[in-house]
């Protein structure tokens, strides 16, 4: 239980929670990122189709 107490410890969090919040702030980043990137494509994809006189919608 004593490892329980040590991460519980105010100096570990103090040292844990700045990492924390980079991984955080990277995996927002890295959401946003991948949702760019899938509407780009998409919107690629869209355009192909219209230039191959194909109906986009269905």
């Amino acid at each position: 239980m004593e490892w329980i107490n040590n991460i519980i410890d105010s100096v570990t969090l103090s040292e844990l929670i700045p990492h924390m919040l980079i991984v955080a702030i990277i995996a927002v980043i890295g959401a946003f990122g991948m949702s760019a990137f899938r509407a780009h494509y998409k919107h690629l994809e869209r355009l192909e189709k219209i230039k191959q006189g194909l109906d986009p919608d269905c």
